[in-house]
């Protein structure tokens, strides 16, 4: 049943974003994230009334993933 479901979430695409929206924002130079490619990330998705809830380092390479709240405020 395992290698079933694992077959079919390798396969299938990415779900459509909802409340919250990762972004994958990874270095142009091929080298380490400039804090400059992160804060222009950062400002698109200010643009775009985004609110940034979370971060964190890709597993797989020297990106950030970014976790945008696309519809309200936080609170807490």
């Amino acid at each position: 049943m395992t290698e079933e479901r694992d077959d079919a979430v390798s396969r299938s695409e990415p779900p459509e974003a909802g409340r919250y929206y990762a972004e994958l924002v990874s270095p142009r130079s091929g080298g380490e994230l400039s804090v400059a490619e992160l804060q222009e990330a950062m400002n698109e998705g200010a643009r775009k009334s985004q609110r940034l809830v979370g971060v964190v380092s890709e597993p797989a390479g020297p990106g950030l993933i970014l976790v945008w709240d696309q519809e309200g405020f936080i609170s807490g």
